[in-house]
């Protein structure tokens, strides 16, 4: 009787290896707004390709090992396993932050690999140690191994949750400023980063599980971990295009620079454009509008439009433009002859592109929601008639 080399198992491996590693060749001819974010996503598939084939290479007692493969496996695995979760992180940000670029700070994500690096060279671990084969095996030898399994499921998962926490924040921007906001990419994005998080919680579990009650669940994870890879696939080249970036609005804390700015900038000059762009033009009815187009209509550098904005109003440019489109939406709300208008017709002729963002701003300005205060504006129209 012949011995099958492969299970099934391993060819949900073979496929996320083939995929995965097809996935960071193609990546260069794929769209992508950034250079960058192409290069964080093709080594993140390159990371899954080494970590999948290091899991079937210490696994499956049936493909020949090598002395040399028998001791390189444990190396690259290690590595693979730490690299793929800061490099989703890093890839998160590079396709919400509009500026974002690796910097030498950066470097520190390579800590806890070369901190396994390391750890594997000084106890000489080859791929039978790292599979924890406790016979004869030095008790010491057995917590280090043990330790490091612990960690290569702990630092990713501690990543997901960086990565699903970066979500958030650009979440949180993206209200603060009311960019122009595509809400299936971005929750496309949290739904995503959730998964690996879920799946990391749940490969920890499996691993605790199996300690205790020796539970044979372990290889569900490679199912996981396979549904998520064709997800971030999908996502990579149908929503990610689609998400705003953001940027932080500037900010001038040193007094120095405060005090200089003052001193050089015409900012009556600046003000005073600001104000027709906002009162003549009405660039702020327009849905997608940003600081650079903005500054792009009126002739003034954006640095200089949100400074003026942030001395004069004391308040961040798409706060100053929103408060412009909520008056516009009372205008229509307290006008009669628009009573047959929906307030979804409302805020988009008032410049704002969501609902959500509309009645949350809305409430915020004038301390209730678009249809109380039409109900309220009309009643006392009706009763001023009379």
């Amino acid at each position: 009787m012949i011995t099958p080399i492969f299970n099934l198992n391993d060819i949900i491996l073979i496929l996320a290896i083939g995929l995965s590693l097809i996935l960071a060749l193609f990546q260069p001819i794929l769209p992508a707004k950034k250079k960058l974010t192409k290069a964080l996503l093709a080594s993140f598939f390159l990371s899954l390709t080494l970590s999948d084939i290091g899991i079937m290479l210490i696994w499956n007692e049936y493909i020949p090992q090598s002395t040399m493969s028998a001791t390189l496996v444990p190396y690259f695995y290690c590595c693979s396993m730490l690299l793929k979760a800061p490099l989703l992180l890093l890839y998160v940000r590079s396709i919400t932050e509009e500026n974002f670029q690796l910097k030498r700070i950066h470097l520190l994500h390579l800590t806890p690999m070369l901190i396994a690096i390391l750890v594997i060279s000084s106890f000489d671990i080859d791929i039978n140690r790292l599979k924890l084969d406790t016979f004869g095996m030095d008790a010491l030898l057995y917590q280090v191994i043990d330790s490091l399994w612990y960690s290569l499921k702990i630092i990713p998962l501690g990543y997901f949750i960086a990565a699903t926490f970066t979500v958030w924040h650009y979440h949180k921007m993206l209200r603060q400023q009311h960019s122009d906001v595509n809400e299936t990419a971005l929750w496309w994005l949290y739904y995503l980063t959730l998964g690996f998080v879920l799946a990391g919680i749940w490969t920890l579990s499996l691993s605790i599980l199996a300690y205790f009650y020796r539970l044979p669940f372990g290889v569900t994870d490679n199912y996981l971990n396979f549904i998520l890879l064709i997800a971030l696939f999908y996502y990579s080249i149908s929503h990610a295009q689609n998400l705003t970036t953001t940027k932080e609005e500037e900010e001038f804390d040193d007094p120095k620079e405060s005090a200089a700015l003052v001193d050089t900038k015409p900012l009556d000059s600046t003000i005073s454009k600001i104000m027709d762009g906002i009162v003549n033009q009405k660039l702020y009815l327009n849905q997608s509008l940003n600081v650079e187009q903005f500054s792009a209509k009126i002739g003034v550098p954006y640095r200089d439009v949100s400074f003026a904005i942030n001395k004069a109003f004391g308040t961040n440019f798409f706060e100053f433009v929103n408060s412009y489109r909520i008056e516009e939406s009372k205008r229509y709300l307290a006008d009669e002859k628009y009573k047959d208008m929906t307030i979804m017709d409302i805020l988009l002729e008032s410049g704002f592109n969501s609902k959500s963002a509309f009645q949350r701003f809305f409430k915020r300005l004038t301390g209730t929601s678009p249809t109380e205060f039409r109900r309220e504006a009309l009643r006392k129209a009706h009763f001023a008639q009379e």
